[in-house]
Protein backbone atom coordinates (compact mmCIF):
# COMPACT_ATOMS: atom_id res chain seq x y z
CA UNK A 1 0.00 0.00 0.00
CA UNK A 2 1.33 3.43 -0.98
CA UNK A 3 1.61 6.24 1.61
CA UNK A 4 -1.27 8.15 0.01
CA UNK A 5 -3.51 5.10 0.14
CA UNK A 6 -2.55 4.40 3.76
CA UNK A 7 -3.31 8.00 4.73
CA UNK A 8 -6.76 7.85 3.13
CA UNK A 9 -7.52 4.51 4.78
CA UNK A 10 -6.47 5.87 8.17
CA UNK A 11 -8.76 8.89 7.97
CA UNK A 12 -11.62 6.81 6.61
CA UNK A 13 -11.18 4.42 9.55
CA UNK A 14 -11.45 7.37 11.94
CA UNK A 15 -14.77 8.21 10.36
CA UNK A 16 -13.87 11.69 9.19
CA UNK A 17 -13.29 11.01 5.51
CA UNK A 18 -12.68 14.78 5.15
CA UNK A 19 -8.93 14.63 4.73
CA UNK A 20 -8.05 16.70 1.66
CA UNK A 21 -6.17 14.77 -0.99
CA UNK A 22 -2.43 14.87 -0.54
CA UNK A 23 -0.40 16.51 -3.31
CA UNK A 24 0.53 14.00 -5.97
CA UNK A 25 4.06 12.75 -5.48
CA UNK A 26 6.43 12.90 -8.44
CA UNK A 27 7.13 9.18 -8.33
CA UNK A 28 3.44 8.24 -8.21
CA UNK A 29 2.50 9.78 -11.57
CA UNK A 30 1.30 7.39 -14.23
CA UNK A 31 3.05 7.09 -17.56
CA UNK A 32 -0.10 8.33 -19.27
CA UNK A 33 -0.12 11.57 -17.24
CA UNK A 34 3.53 12.16 -18.04
CA UNK A 35 2.90 11.61 -21.76
CA UNK A 36 0.11 14.18 -21.72
CA UNK A 37 2.39 16.75 -20.09
CA UNK A 38 5.15 15.98 -22.60
CA UNK A 39 2.88 16.48 -25.60
CA UNK A 40 1.56 19.76 -24.18
CA UNK A 41 5.12 21.02 -23.70
CA UNK A 42 6.21 20.09 -27.23
CA UNK A 43 3.30 21.62 -29.14
CA UNK A 44 4.66 24.50 -31.17
CA UNK A 45 8.20 23.10 -30.86
CA UNK A 46 7.91 19.77 -32.65
CA UNK A 47 6.60 19.73 -36.19
CA UNK A 48 3.02 18.51 -36.58
CA UNK A 49 4.26 15.45 -38.47
CA UNK A 50 6.57 14.59 -35.55
CA UNK A 51 3.75 14.96 -33.03
CA UNK A 52 1.51 12.83 -35.22
CA UNK A 53 4.10 10.04 -35.45
CA UNK A 54 4.72 10.22 -31.70
CA UNK A 55 0.98 10.06 -31.05
CA UNK A 56 0.76 6.91 -33.18
CA UNK A 57 3.39 5.09 -31.11
CA UNK A 58 1.81 6.26 -27.86
CA UNK A 59 -1.74 5.28 -28.79
CA UNK A 60 -0.93 1.92 -30.37
CA UNK A 61 1.94 0.59 -28.27
CA UNK A 62 3.24 2.54 -25.30
CA UNK A 63 0.02 3.62 -23.58
CA UNK A 64 -1.73 0.22 -23.91
CA UNK A 65 1.31 -1.38 -22.28
CA UNK A 66 2.27 1.17 -19.60
CA UNK A 67 -0.33 3.97 -19.59
CA UNK A 68 -1.90 3.11 -16.23
CA UNK A 69 1.36 2.11 -14.57
CA UNK A 70 3.15 4.40 -12.18
CA UNK A 71 6.46 5.29 -13.75
CA UNK A 72 8.48 4.35 -10.67
CA UNK A 73 7.02 0.84 -10.78
CA UNK A 74 7.78 0.02 -14.42
CA UNK A 75 10.56 -2.54 -14.38
CA UNK A 76 13.22 -3.57 -16.86
CA UNK A 77 11.79 -7.11 -17.30
CA UNK A 78 8.41 -5.60 -18.22
CA UNK A 79 10.01 -3.25 -20.74
CA UNK A 80 12.07 -6.11 -22.16
CA UNK A 81 9.09 -8.42 -22.56
CA UNK A 82 7.11 -5.70 -24.35
CA UNK A 83 10.06 -4.63 -26.52
CA UNK A 84 11.04 -8.10 -27.72
CA UNK A 85 7.42 -9.02 -28.39
CA UNK A 86 7.02 -5.90 -30.53
CA UNK A 87 10.37 -6.57 -32.23
CA UNK A 88 9.16 -9.87 -33.67
CA UNK A 89 6.84 -8.05 -36.04
CA UNK A 90 8.45 -4.61 -36.40
CA UNK A 91 12.01 -4.30 -35.12
CA UNK A 92 12.34 -0.75 -36.42
CA UNK A 93 9.07 0.32 -34.84
CA UNK A 94 10.11 -1.25 -31.54
CA UNK A 95 13.33 0.76 -31.62
CA UNK A 96 11.44 3.98 -32.25
CA UNK A 97 8.87 3.33 -29.52
CA UNK A 98 11.64 2.55 -27.03
CA UNK A 99 13.35 5.84 -27.91
CA UNK A 100 10.09 7.70 -27.30
CA UNK A 101 9.78 6.06 -23.87
CA UNK A 102 13.30 7.17 -22.93
CA UNK A 103 12.78 10.68 -24.33
CA UNK A 104 9.63 11.19 -22.25
CA UNK A 105 11.30 9.85 -19.11
CA UNK A 106 14.39 12.05 -19.55
CA UNK A 107 12.22 15.09 -20.21
CA UNK A 108 10.28 14.47 -16.99
CA UNK A 109 13.50 14.34 -14.97
CA UNK A 110 14.96 17.46 -16.61
CA UNK A 111 11.72 19.37 -16.06
CA UNK A 112 11.66 18.42 -12.39
CA UNK A 113 8.43 16.45 -12.81
CA UNK A 114 10.16 13.20 -11.92
CA UNK A 115 12.90 12.49 -9.35
CA UNK A 116 16.31 13.25 -10.82
CA UNK A 117 17.64 9.89 -9.62
CA UNK A 118 14.76 7.87 -11.07
CA UNK A 119 16.42 5.06 -13.08
CA UNK A 120 15.42 4.39 -16.67
CA UNK A 121 14.14 0.81 -16.84
CA UNK A 122 14.79 0.77 -20.59
CA UNK A 123 18.51 1.62 -20.22
CA UNK A 124 19.82 -1.99 -20.16
CA UNK A 125 18.03 -2.89 -23.41
CA UNK A 126 19.88 -2.91 -26.72
CA UNK A 127 18.20 -1.68 -29.87
CA UNK A 128 17.57 -4.03 -32.75
CA UNK A 129 20.30 -3.83 -35.37
CA UNK A 130 19.13 -1.87 -38.38
CA UNK A 131 20.47 -1.75 -41.90
CA UNK A 132 20.99 1.60 -43.55
CA UNK A 133 17.72 2.98 -44.86
CA UNK A 134 17.22 4.57 -48.21
CA UNK A 135 19.85 4.96 -50.90
CA UNK A 136 22.57 7.38 -51.87
CA UNK A 137 23.38 8.88 -55.22
CA UNK A 138 26.73 7.86 -56.62
CA UNK A 139 29.21 10.39 -57.92
CA UNK A 140 28.10 9.76 -61.50
CA UNK A 141 24.41 10.09 -60.63
CA UNK A 142 25.09 13.38 -58.85
CA UNK A 143 26.85 14.77 -61.91
CA UNK A 144 23.92 13.82 -64.16
CA UNK A 145 21.44 15.34 -61.71
CA UNK A 146 23.46 18.56 -61.56
CA UNK A 147 23.27 18.94 -65.35
CA UNK A 148 19.48 18.48 -65.24
CA UNK A 149 19.03 20.95 -62.36
CA UNK A 150 21.14 23.61 -64.06
CA UNK A 151 19.06 23.34 -67.23
CA UNK A 152 15.66 23.40 -65.48
CA UNK A 153 12.92 25.47 -67.08
CA UNK A 154 11.69 28.69 -65.49
CA UNK A 155 8.56 26.84 -64.38
CA UNK A 156 10.63 24.35 -62.39
CA UNK A 157 13.43 26.71 -61.39
CA UNK A 158 12.27 27.01 -57.77
CA UNK A 159 12.14 23.25 -57.38
CA UNK A 160 15.64 22.88 -58.85
CA UNK A 161 16.98 25.56 -56.47
CA UNK A 162 15.38 23.82 -53.50
CA UNK A 163 16.98 20.51 -54.47
CA UNK A 164 20.36 22.21 -54.83
CA UNK A 165 20.05 23.58 -51.29
CA UNK A 166 19.04 20.18 -49.97
CA UNK A 167 22.20 18.71 -51.46
CA UNK A 168 24.39 21.53 -50.14
CA UNK A 169 22.97 21.57 -46.58
CA UNK A 170 21.61 18.09 -45.88
CA UNK A 171 18.31 19.65 -44.76
CA UNK A 172 14.97 17.93 -45.11
CA UNK A 173 12.74 19.04 -47.98
CA UNK A 174 10.20 20.62 -45.59
CA UNK A 175 12.93 22.62 -43.83
CA UNK A 176 14.06 24.11 -47.16
CA UNK A 177 10.59 24.74 -48.60
CA UNK A 178 9.37 26.69 -45.54
CA UNK A 179 12.67 28.56 -45.14
CA UNK A 180 12.23 32.27 -44.45
CA UNK A 181 14.73 34.95 -45.40
CA UNK A 182 15.03 36.10 -41.80
CA UNK A 183 16.26 32.59 -40.95
CA UNK A 184 19.12 32.94 -43.45
CA UNK A 185 22.03 34.45 -41.56
CA UNK A 186 25.54 35.25 -42.70
CA UNK A 187 27.01 31.75 -42.41
CA UNK A 188 24.15 29.62 -41.13
CA UNK A 189 20.46 28.88 -41.17
CA UNK A 190 18.61 29.52 -37.91
CA UNK A 191 15.70 27.16 -38.47
CA UNK A 192 12.73 27.76 -36.16
CA UNK A 193 10.79 24.64 -37.14
CA UNK A 194 12.35 21.27 -37.78
CA UNK A 195 11.36 17.72 -37.03
CA UNK A 196 12.88 17.93 -33.53
CA UNK A 197 12.61 21.64 -32.81
CA UNK A 198 14.74 24.71 -33.60
CA UNK A 199 18.30 24.12 -34.80
CA UNK A 200 21.10 25.85 -36.66
CA UNK A 201 22.65 24.64 -39.90
CA UNK A 202 26.15 25.79 -40.84
CA UNK A 203 26.47 26.89 -44.45
CA UNK A 204 29.31 26.05 -46.81
CA UNK A 205 30.72 28.67 -49.15
CA UNK A 206 28.82 27.07 -52.03
CA UNK A 207 25.52 27.26 -50.10
CA UNK A 208 26.16 30.90 -49.13
CA UNK A 209 26.81 31.86 -52.76
CA UNK A 210 23.71 30.01 -53.89
CA UNK A 211 21.52 31.81 -51.35
CA UNK A 212 23.08 35.16 -52.26
CA UNK A 213 22.08 34.58 -55.87
CA UNK A 214 18.52 33.71 -54.85
CA UNK A 215 18.31 36.78 -52.62
CA UNK A 216 18.76 39.04 -55.63
CA UNK A 217 15.41 37.79 -56.98
CA UNK A 218 13.62 37.87 -53.62
CA UNK A 219 9.88 38.37 -53.96
CA UNK A 220 8.56 37.19 -50.58
CA UNK A 221 9.50 36.71 -46.94
CA UNK A 222 9.90 33.04 -47.88
CA UNK A 223 12.78 31.77 -49.98
CA UNK A 224 10.37 29.56 -51.97
CA UNK A 225 6.94 31.23 -51.94
CA UNK A 226 3.91 29.45 -53.34
CA UNK A 227 2.68 30.62 -56.73
CA UNK A 228 -0.84 29.31 -57.31
CA UNK A 229 -2.03 28.32 -53.85
CA UNK A 230 -3.06 30.20 -50.74
CA UNK A 231 -0.13 28.71 -48.84
CA UNK A 232 2.64 31.21 -48.03
CA UNK A 233 5.34 28.85 -49.26
CA UNK A 234 5.72 25.79 -51.46
CA UNK A 235 4.50 22.60 -49.83
CA UNK A 236 5.88 19.95 -52.16
CA UNK A 237 8.25 19.51 -55.11
CA UNK A 238 7.56 15.80 -55.58
CA UNK A 239 6.20 16.22 -59.11
CA UNK A 240 9.26 18.19 -60.22
CA UNK A 241 11.52 15.62 -58.56
CA UNK A 242 9.97 12.84 -60.64
CA UNK A 243 10.73 14.84 -63.79
CA UNK A 244 14.33 15.58 -62.77
CA UNK A 245 14.88 11.99 -61.77
CA UNK A 246 13.68 10.72 -65.15
CA UNK A 247 15.81 13.21 -67.11
CA UNK A 248 18.91 12.32 -65.07
CA UNK A 249 18.35 8.60 -65.57
CA UNK A 250 18.12 7.87 -61.86
CA UNK A 251 16.55 4.62 -60.60
CA UNK A 252 12.83 4.77 -59.88
CA UNK A 253 13.43 3.86 -56.24
CA UNK A 254 15.43 7.02 -55.50
CA UNK A 255 13.36 9.29 -53.26
CA UNK A 256 13.68 13.00 -52.60
CA UNK A 257 14.66 12.21 -49.01
CA UNK A 258 17.57 10.14 -50.34
CA UNK A 259 19.33 13.43 -51.06
CA UNK A 260 19.74 13.69 -47.29
CA UNK A 261 21.20 10.17 -47.22
CA UNK A 262 23.54 11.27 -49.99
CA UNK A 263 24.71 14.27 -47.98
CA UNK A 264 25.39 12.11 -44.92
CA UNK A 265 27.25 9.43 -46.88
CA UNK A 266 29.48 11.90 -48.68
CA UNK A 267 30.22 13.62 -45.38
CA UNK A 268 31.47 10.31 -43.99
CA UNK A 269 33.42 9.54 -47.15
CA UNK A 270 35.11 12.94 -46.93
CA UNK A 271 36.46 11.99 -43.50
CA UNK A 272 33.84 13.24 -41.04
CA UNK A 273 33.18 10.99 -38.08
CA UNK A 274 29.70 9.64 -37.42
CA UNK A 275 29.13 11.99 -34.47
CA UNK A 276 30.01 15.09 -36.49
CA UNK A 277 27.84 13.94 -39.41
CA UNK A 278 24.96 13.56 -36.98
CA UNK A 279 25.50 17.15 -35.81
CA UNK A 280 25.39 18.35 -39.41
CA UNK A 281 22.11 16.52 -39.97
CA UNK A 282 20.58 17.67 -36.69
CA UNK A 283 20.34 14.15 -35.26
CA UNK A 284 20.17 13.70 -31.53
CA UNK A 285 21.16 10.04 -31.61
CA UNK A 286 24.13 8.44 -33.42
CA UNK A 287 21.85 5.50 -34.20
CA UNK A 288 19.81 7.76 -36.47
CA UNK A 289 22.92 8.87 -38.36
CA UNK A 290 24.19 5.31 -38.75
CA UNK A 291 21.06 4.39 -40.71
CA UNK A 292 21.91 7.17 -43.17
CA UNK A 293 25.44 5.93 -43.81
CA UNK A 294 25.91 4.51 -47.31
CA UNK A 295 29.22 4.23 -49.13
CA UNK A 296 29.87 4.67 -52.83
CA UNK A 297 31.39 1.64 -54.58
CA UNK A 298 34.23 3.74 -55.98
CA UNK A 299 34.95 5.04 -52.48
CA UNK A 300 35.11 1.46 -51.17
CA UNK A 301 37.48 0.51 -53.98
CA UNK A 302 39.76 3.46 -53.15
CA UNK A 303 39.62 2.56 -49.47
CA UNK A 304 40.61 -1.01 -50.31
CA UNK A 305 43.60 0.18 -52.35
CA UNK A 306 44.55 2.59 -49.57
CA UNK A 307 44.52 -0.11 -46.90
CA UNK A 308 46.39 -2.57 -49.11
CA UNK A 309 49.03 0.06 -49.89
CA UNK A 310 49.40 0.82 -46.20
CA UNK A 311 49.95 -2.84 -45.34
CA UNK A 312 52.35 -3.26 -48.24
CA UNK A 313 54.33 -0.26 -47.04
CA UNK A 314 54.56 -1.69 -43.54
CA UNK A 315 55.92 -4.94 -44.97
CA UNK A 316 58.54 -3.21 -47.11
CA UNK A 317 62.10 -3.93 -45.97
CA UNK A 318 61.11 -7.33 -44.67
CA UNK A 319 61.23 -10.70 -46.54
CA UNK A 320 59.40 -10.54 -49.83
CA UNK A 321 56.84 -13.15 -48.96
CA UNK A 322 55.16 -14.59 -45.91
CA UNK A 323 56.51 -18.00 -46.96
CA UNK A 324 60.09 -16.75 -46.61
CA UNK A 325 59.28 -15.20 -43.25
CA UNK A 326 57.67 -18.45 -42.09
CA UNK A 327 60.76 -20.39 -43.22
CA UNK A 328 63.06 -18.14 -41.24
CA UNK A 329 60.96 -18.59 -38.12
CA UNK A 330 60.94 -22.38 -38.57
CA UNK A 331 64.73 -22.47 -38.92
CA UNK A 332 65.16 -20.28 -35.86
CA UNK A 333 62.86 -22.46 -33.80
CA UNK A 334 64.61 -25.69 -34.92
CA UNK A 335 67.99 -24.22 -34.03
CA UNK A 336 66.73 -23.21 -30.61
CA UNK A 337 65.36 -26.71 -29.94
CA UNK A 338 68.68 -28.30 -30.95
CA UNK A 339 70.61 -26.03 -28.61
CA UNK A 340 68.21 -26.75 -25.74
CA UNK A 341 68.48 -30.48 -26.38
CA UNK A 342 72.29 -30.34 -26.38
CA UNK A 343 72.22 -28.38 -23.13
CA UNK A 344 69.96 -30.97 -21.49
CA UNK A 345 72.26 -33.86 -22.43
CA UNK A 346 75.63 -32.40 -21.52
CA UNK A 347 75.23 -29.68 -18.94
CA UNK A 348 71.97 -30.05 -17.05
CA UNK A 349 72.83 -31.23 -13.51
CA UNK A 350 70.94 -33.68 -11.28
CA UNK A 351 69.73 -31.86 -8.23
CA UNK A 352 69.68 -33.69 -4.95
CA UNK A 353 66.69 -33.12 -2.66
CA UNK A 354 67.35 -30.08 -0.50
CA UNK A 355 65.41 -28.11 2.03
CA UNK A 356 64.02 -24.83 0.71
CA UNK A 357 66.12 -21.90 1.78
CA UNK A 358 69.29 -23.95 2.44
CA UNK A 359 72.59 -23.06 0.83
CA UNK A 360 72.13 -25.98 -1.54
CA UNK A 361 68.78 -24.73 -2.69
CA UNK A 362 69.14 -24.02 -6.47
CA UNK A 363 67.42 -20.75 -5.85
CA UNK A 364 70.30 -19.74 -3.64
CA UNK A 365 73.22 -21.58 -5.22
CA UNK A 366 74.20 -22.71 -8.69
CA UNK A 367 76.09 -25.75 -7.38
CA UNK A 368 74.70 -29.19 -8.14
CA UNK A 369 75.26 -32.68 -6.82
CA UNK A 370 76.42 -35.15 -9.45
Amino acid sequence: MEICEAREAFHAHRGTGQQPPAPEQRNTLTFSARCTAFLDAKRGIYANSTLSALGYYLDTHLLPAFGRRRIARITTPEIAEWFYSYSRSRPGGANQALRHFTTILNWGREAGLLPADLPNPAAPLRFNRRLARGRMLSSGQLRRLAVVLDSASSKQRDAADAIWLMLLTGCRSGEILRLRWDEVQKDRLALRRTKTGPREVNLSDAAIQYLDRLRKHRRSSYVFPARRTKQPHRISIDHAWQTFKHLAGLPDGIRLHDLRHTYASHAIMSGEILHMTGKLLGHRSPDSTERYAHLDASYLAKATDKVAGKVDGLLSGYPQSLAQLSGLLDNLWARTRRERSRANVFTQPRLAPVMPGSTRDPLWSSRAVV
